[in-house]
Formats: structure tokens, sequence, C-alpha cells
């Protein structure tokens, strides 16, 4: 029986439930939102069963598909904890440490950072990977894992590292055009890859937390990665929905700047992930606690004023 189950569209389900959507399941698998479709049709057919109901903004699990996708994350939380143990077993505690993190936080906001640990830690030797396949908390090759998400992590040692607020940001030229919220219109809205997702994008999220009536966007542009957004938006090429870890030190320096006041809870956070082997390494929990010190600024508002 186990050669005959799909296993690839099992951890497709799983993924797909556990974010709410389809767009955001095929940026962790790293595969298109066809292919997640058509795994999804795969299993579907395979079962005999519907599994996800997809509606205008969300996608949700039938019972059948609630069920499948809980047994089938006990089940490989489960070997992810004996994997764990075996790969321990085989690590030294001198080794360096892998991180994997979304380009986006990567090189905007850790990559930074990282000077000041290696000049507190010269013995830490420190690699960082933006490959999805190292930043998969559940197969990759990262000793810790950076994880914007909304959590949910089984048989793996997960802490909340921050949250963050949103509103939009344009460069100061920029601004003096945005005098209202009908103003956008006139500008190209600038997003990343993420937005495309089944549940509200970030835009519209912000609009309604702050009860705002958006007006239709006549020019939008759409990027691989946030850090790119953030670099489009800081050259003035049009406004973004600033994220705010990843716009804080540009609002610093005044190269971005926030047309309006009103801001947002973002609906995901920033998830600090390794095996449970991974915390019995010194190198790996200094490094652990230097990130949450980091991190404090950001876990009251999510954004650096």
């Amino acid at each position: 029986m186990l050669k005959t189950l799909p296993f690839n569209a099992l951890r497709t389900l799983e993924s797909v439930v556990r974010l709410r959507g389809f767009g955001r399941a095929a940026e962790e698998l790293n595969v298109t939102q066809s292919a997640v479709s058509q795994h999804i049709k795969l299993l579907e057919d395979w079962l005999g069963h519907r599994l996800l109901i997809r509606r205008s903004r969300k996608t949700v699990p039938t019972e059948a598909g609630e069920r499948l996708a809980q047994a089938t994350r006990e089940g490989f939380g489960g070997i992810e904890m004996i994997c764990d143990e075996l790969r321990g077993s085989k690590r030294t505690r001198g080794q360096g440490i892998l991180v994997g993190a979304p380009p986006g936080f990567a090189f905007v906001w850790l990559l930074p950072r990282l000077l000041r640990f290696d000049h507190m830690n010269p013995d830490i030797s420190i690699s960082l990977s933006t490959d999805p396949h190292s930043r998969e908390p559940s197969t990759g090759e990262a000793d810790v894992f950076i994880s914007y998400s909304a959590g949910g992590f089984p048989g793996l040692h997960a802490e909340q590292l921050m949250d963050e607020r949103m509103s939009p940001v344009c460069a100061p030229n920029l601004a003096r055009t945005v005098n209202a919220i009908g103003d956008l219109s006139n500008h190209t809205i600038l997003r990343d890859n993420l937005e495309s997702d089944e549940a509200l994008s970030p835009w519209e999220f912000w609009a309604k937390e702050c009860g705002i009536g958006l007006p239709h966007f006549n020019r939008t542009k759409t990027y691989g990665q946030a850090n790119l957004v953030v670099q489009a938006a800081v050259q003035g090429l049009g406004i973004a929905m600033g994220r705010g870890p990843l716009v804080a030190d540009a609002i610093k320096d005044g190269t971005l700047v926030r047309p309006f006041e009103a801001t947002a809870p973002s609906q995901f956070s920033y998830w600090f992930v390794c095996r449970h082997e991974a915390l019995k390494s010194d190198n790996v929990n200094a490094f652990r606690k230097w990130l949450h010190e980091e991190a404090k600024p950001f876990r009251q508002s999510g954004n650096v004023d």
C-alpha cells in the first residue's frame, strides 16, 4: 500500500490546508499554482472525495480534507523526529550554522544585522541560504529556518520571532502626490508574488483592517521577491505595501515614507524553526538568543518608527 500512496499530493494537501491557499502552498513547495491544483485533483480522484473548497478569497478544507491533512502532518512529523535523531548523531558541535530564510527577509533584514553577530561571535560561522529547498523546514538541509507564515510546524521546534504591521510606503517625492486614498489609482502599485494567493492580498487586508475603501488599481507591477518590491519603492517606481521589518531601515533613513498613517497587523509572523536535535548545539542557541534580541523592537508594533 505504501508504494501506491501519492506522497507528493499528500504533502501538497497539508501545505494548502495549513496555509489556507494554493498560492502560498505553491511558494512554500517551490512549484506553480497549476502544479498544486493538479496534485489536489489527483488526490481527490484517487480517493473519490472532495478535499478542498476554493472560494473567491480563500481555500477551506472539507471534513475529509481536514482529517487527511492532519494525519499527513502527524505522519510526516513522526518521520521528521526520527530523521532529526539520525542526522543529529552525525553532526559535530564545532560546525557552523546554515540558516534558511525567505529572500526578502534575508537580504533586507537579516544580512545587514549578521555583521553584528559575526563581531560578537567570531568563532561561529553563519551561512545564509535563500534556496527554496534549503529553507523548507520539513525537508531542508538548514540547521535553522526563518519562516514567514501563520505557523504550524509538526515535529519541529518553533518560536514566534516577531510579528509585523503593514502600511503603504513610497519614495518621498512620490508621497507628495498622494494626498488621499483615491490617489493610489494614479500610481503603479508594487506587489510581490505572494499577493496572488486566494486569501486577502496585503492591500485588501490592510484596507479591511483599517476600514478603508481601495480604489481600482490601474497599474500594477509584480516582483518575485519582497526585497525587490522594497527596492523598487525606494527608487520611486511605485507604491508598495510596506511590511514593518522589511521597510523599517528605509523609513529610518528617509528613503521611504508612509503616505497614510493607518497601519494594520499582518496576517503572518516570522518564526524561528529548527529540529529538536539542533537545540543541543551551543552555537544554535547563541544564534537563537541573538535573533530574539534583534527582534525585540519589532515584537510590540511590527515596525520601527
